[in-house]
């Protein structure tokens, strides 16, 4: 571990230009990716929450609200994540506990960040979610004597291998952390190939989503959305944004009133998706810019996919008819929405196979979609059973968040 600690020093050192630059771009980012960090003085314990993204910030925020409300007279809380979107999200949480909740972006993995931040924010609690196992901030949280989490763990084969083979990294990294607790027996079983250490199975979080109550009508509204039939199209990767033109053609030929939603996963390809609509001959309009009902909305701003799920009949969950891994279909479920995916969903087979088992999700090949969109068309009643079943999936594992809470009770 120390010579790893060495290599990431010289290295940063190197880069020091590099992080100089984005400084002087984006001061407000890089100065907490740095280490840079103010937290608001207090005179109570504090919990650093930790989270990738947008998607596991949503799934750790009811434990983080029933945290406070059982701990606000003696824990602070830090809530980390690693994108800006996430961020923003952290952000909006914090807006409604601002005495008790500060949100910061992860500092980069190197010493220097990491102990400035640290001794910053001085945690007596680390509690880290699914898989963000950072080697750094682990060692110098533990020799700063925080007790080290790992919750809503996932973990696949593949991380599993390339934890073994940079074993001089992991092994010690691992050993730092105080307690796993983990989605499934599976995961369990692949995190006690690495670590001697106990392991609970609390869960999925993400079942114990929390989102926005919005104000359907208002948002079809503002957004133009007219038709009876809405579907929503999220988080796209390439070759499903064809897919959607072609399903467009197929409701259009089909006299049916219908509006697609479409959100890309990725907002940098918007320039090269607007050119795949167009030369497809597709009717559409930017979130952005929407004036008028269109057939097809694109949605081209961060943080308006679960505005799209909460507003549709249909959701199409992307990342999945191509070998993308899949995203969360949870999101959906959570609002009551029928669900169909492609074959590729390694990224959450387990969210997929309780929606599965229900019979809240249809598993379709890509050549079939068309076919299987008209039939739920068709079929209204089965759109309202299927969204029935997906929240009632939704709610029965909903005991996750106690078990999760539990675990982190033990070590306050």
């Amino acid at each position: 571990m120390y010579a790893y600690l060495a290599i990431i020093s010289i290295l940063s050192f190197l880069l020091i230009p590099f992080f100089i630059f984005k400084y002087i771009k984006n001061p407000y980012e890089w100065r907490q990716r740095l280490g840079f960090i103010n937290v608001p003085r207090h005179s109570k314990k504090t919990i650093w929450f930790h989270a990738a993204s947008v998607g596991e910030i949503n799934a750790l925020i009811p434990l983080i609200e029933k945290f406070i409300e059982s701990n606000k007279s003696s824990f602070f809380v830090v809530i980390s994540t690693m994108t800006t979107t996430g961020h923003e999200r952290a952000k909006e949480l914090a807006a409604k506990y601002p005495e008790n909740i500060f949100p910061i972006l992860i500092p980069l993995d190197i010493s220097f960040a990491v102990k400035k931040a640290l001794r910053k924010i001085s945690p007596d609690v680390l509690v880290i979610s699914e898989t963000e196992i950072w080697p750094v901030l682990i060692h110098y949280a533990n020799k700063y004597s925080a007790k080290i989490l790992i919750i809503n763990g996932r973990i696949s084969h593949k991380t599993v291998k390339s934890y073994k083979r940079f074993w001089f990294i992991f092994k010690d990294t691992l050993k730092n952390i105080d307690a796993f607790g983990v989605q499934t027996n599976e995961d369990k079983r692949k995190f006690a190939e690495l670590t001697d250490k106990a392991i609970d199975v609390t869960g999925n979080l993400k079942f114990a989503l929390h989102l926005p109550d919005y104000d359907i009508e208002a948002i079809k509204s503002k957004w133009y959305l007219t038709s009876p039939f809405i579907i929503t199209f999220g988080s796209s990767r390439p070759g499903e944004e064809l897919l959607v033109a072609e399903l467009y053609h197929f409701l259009k030929n089909k006299k049916i009133d219908f509006q697609i939603i479409l959100a890309p996963r990725h907002l940098q390809r918007l320039d090269e998706i607007e050119r795949l609509l167009s030369q497809n001959k597709v009717k559409f309009q930017k979130l952005s810019e929407v004036f008028s009902p269109a057939p097809l909305l694109l949605i081209d701003t961060m943080g308006e996919l679960i505005k799209g799920y909460a507003v549709s009949d249909v959701v199409l969950v992307g990342g999945s008819f191509y070998d993308f891994s899949g995203h969360n279909p949870l999101e959906p479920a959570y609002f009551s929405k029928p669900i169909i995916m492609g074959p590729y969903y390694s990224s959450c087979k387990d969210s997929v196979a309780a929606l599965s088992s229900a019979g809240a999700i249809q598993i379709v090949e890509r050549e079939h979609l068309p076919g299987v969109i008209l039939d739920l068309y068709d079929n209204p009643q089965k759109i309202i059973e299927m969204g029935m079943k997906a929240k009632k999936v939704m709610e029965q594992n909903g005991d996750a968040l106690e078990k999760n809470l539990q675990m982190i009770q033990r070590f306050l």
